[in-house]
C-alpha cells in the first residue's frame, strides 16, 4: 500500500529545505509499493537462492548415487563429481533511469511524478515474471545436452540415456488419465543409474488460465467421473463416479496468462525436486543522483536509477514435466 502522505501533492513539500530527501523517500515508496503489488506468479514456481558473486555453480544432482559392490581384492570405484555436473548461473543487471524535471515539480504535476516510479516498479516485476515463464516455455537445451523437456534423459551429465527418464508426455489433454500417467512417470525417474530411484513427487499443476478450472477440479474435487480416460483409472467407456484420489496429493494449481500466449493446451507438473533457480545478487534498488550534479545544474533535471541484479536457470530437468 502507498502511504497516505504520498497521496497528497508533492508540490506541498517543495518549499522545504529537505525536499530532495523527501522526494527520495517518496519515490522509493511508490516504486516498491508498485513492485510488491504487481501481478505475478513466478514466485510460486522457482527456488530462490542468494549470491555474492558474478556467477554461482550448482550440482545438477544433489547425491552421489548408490554405492557399488566391491569384490574381494578389487579397487573401489571412484565417483567424480565436478565441473561437468555443475550448472552455472550468471547474474545480469536490469534497470532504468527516472528523470524528473524541475518544471514538473514547479507546475505541481504530481500525477506525472508519481507515474514514473509506479510504472517502473511494475515493469521490474513483469520482467522477472516474463523471464521465468519464457524459460519454461522455451524448451531450450539444458545442461545434459537434451532439450529441457525430452525423452531418455541421462542420469548425469555425460552419462548414457535412461529409458524411464522422460519428462515430456504428448498427444493428451488435461484429464485424470493424463495426470495419473504423469504421476507414474515421475515416480520412475532415477538418478545416476536405473537402480537409483529418487522418490520424486508431484507438487503442483502449472497451466494457462484456459485450463485453470480443469486443473482445480482434478486436484481439489471430491468426486471424479470414471470416463475421463482409459488406463489405470478404468476403461474410457466406463461410466459412473469415484472418489478423487488426486485430492490426497495436495497438488496446488498455478496458472498464468503468459502460458496462454504460447499454448492454451500445454500444461506442466512441477515436482519437489530443486530445479528452476532464481538467483538474487542484488534485489531492487532506487539510487538517487547527487542533487548538485552536472545534469541538475545544466538541465534542471533530477534523476534516480533503478537497479536489480539476478540470474535464472534450470539446474535439473527433474523439477518439471511437460504435458501437451
Amino acid at each position: 500500500m502507498i502511504p497516505t502522505y504520498m497521496l497528497k501533492s508533492i508540490r506541498e513539500a517543495a518549499t522545504r529545505p529537505d525536499f530532495y530527501q523527501f522526494l527520495n523517500v517518496a519515490l522509493k515508496d511508490l516504486l516498491f509499493g508498485a513492485y510488491n503489488t504487481a501481478a505475478s506468479t513466478y514466485e510460486q514456481i522457482v527456488s530462490f537462492e542468494d549470491s555474492d558473486k558474478p556467477k554461482e555453480g550448482y550440482p545438477s544432482m544433489g547425491s552421489l548415487g548408490l554405492p557399488e559392490q566391491v569384490l574381494e581384492g578389487d579397487p573401489y570405484k571412484e565417483k567424480k563429481i565436478g565441473k561437468p555436473d555443475f550448472v552455472e548461473i550468471t547474474n545480469f543487471k536490469f534497470g532504468q533511469i527516472i528523470a524528473i524535471t524541475q518544471e514538473l515539480i514547479d507546475d505541481d504535476q504530481t500525477k506525472q511524478i508519481k507515474k514514473f516510479p509506479l510504472d517502473l516498479g511494475t515493469a521490474h516485476k513483469k520482467q522477472e515474471d516474463k523471464s521465468v515463464y519464457s524459460l519454461l516455455t522455451g524448451n531450450a537445451t539444458c545442461y545434459d545436452g537434451n532439450n529441457l523437456f525430452s525423452l531418455n534423459h541421462p542420469g548425469q551429465t555425460g552419462g548414457g540415456a535412461i529409458a524411464v527418464n522422460d519428462n515430456i508426455y504428448t498427444g493428451v489433454t488435461m484429464t485424470a488419465g493424463a495426470l495419473a500417467t504423469v504421476i507414474a512417470m515421475i515416480a520412475q525417474w532415477c538418478g545416476h543409474t536405473s537402480d537409483d530411484i529418487l522418490d520424486i513427487a508431484a507438487k503442483a499443476i502449472v497451466c494457462p488460465k484456459t485450463l485453470q478450472m480443469a486443473a482445480g477440479i482434478l486436484s481439489k474435487a471430491d468426486i471424479l467421473g470414471w470416463a475421463y480416460a482409459a488406463n489405470n483409472l478404468g476403461p474410457a467407456s466406463a461410466f459412473g463416479q469415484a472418489q478423487n484420489a488426486f485430492k490426497d496429493l495436495n497438488l496446488s494449481v498455478v496458472s498464468s496468462p503468459r502460458l496462454d500466449r504460447v499454448s492454451t493446451g500445454d500444461w506442466y507438473v512441477q515436482t519437489d525436486f530443486p530445479s528452476l533457480v532464481f538467483q538474487w545478487r542484488e534485489r531492487l534498488q532506487l539510487l538517487a543522483e547527487n542533487e548538485n550534479s552536472g545534469v541538475k545544474f545544466e538541465r534542471d533535471v533530477l534523476r534516480w536509477k533503478s537497479r536489480s541484479r539476478w540470474g535464472l536457470k534450470f539446474i535439473n530437468w527433474r523439477g518439471w514435466m511437460l504435458v501437451s
